[in-house]
């Protein structure tokens, strides 16, 4: 029994520890094509995991899936897309990046659909870490500007017709 707990603590400690040194190997950051995007505009998202050590490092995924983001603390992009079952890797060479595009596109706007304002990205790079918070803008497209402009001038055109 007593050698049966003493291999139990070793293998959590052996794994606890593979675990802490898989969050370091890479430093990981997220980025976006553009700072500003158009209401219902593809967002593309860059998750980058830059390897500064001297050496290669290979990372080790237990599933198809290497990547994911986090839209405004609300859309996880892995919660929304499959991965297959089997254990993929990604070797990033000495002081190089390897950068995954992950597309905001027309079914995660299904979804999601990131309104007019100021939103968030954090970038991750599943079981090595998340990076820091990236921020983008949506804007109205340029027509419904236009548009809400048209309107704004016929219903001041409107009441001054009224008022004479």
């Amino acid at each position: 029994m007593k050698t049966r707990i003493m291999a139990t603590i070793s293998v959590v400690l052996v794994l606890g520890m593979a675990q802490l040194a898989k969050a370091t190997v890479v430093d990981i950051c997220a980025a976006t094509n553009k700072p500003t995007y158009f209401l219902g505009e593809d967002v593309v998202v860059f998750v980058i995991a830059y390897n500064p050590n001297p050496e290669p490092v290979t990372l080790t995924f237990p599933s198809s899936m290497q990547a994911s983001y986090l839209m405004d603390n609300t859309y996880d992009w892995k919660d929304h897309h499959g991965s297959w079952p089997v254990v993929t890797e990604q070797i990033i060479e000495a002081f190089n990046p390897h950068t995954w595009t992950l597309i905001h596109g027309a079914d995660e706007m299904e979804t999601y659909l990131p309104a007019i304002g100021t939103h968030t990205i954090v970038g991750e790079v599943l079981g090595y870490g998340q990076s820091a918070t990236v921020e983008f803008e949506v804007v109205p497209e340029p027509g419904t500007i236009l548009f809400l402009m048209m309107g704004m001038i016929s219903t001041r055109l409107k009441r001054h017709n009224e008022m004479l």
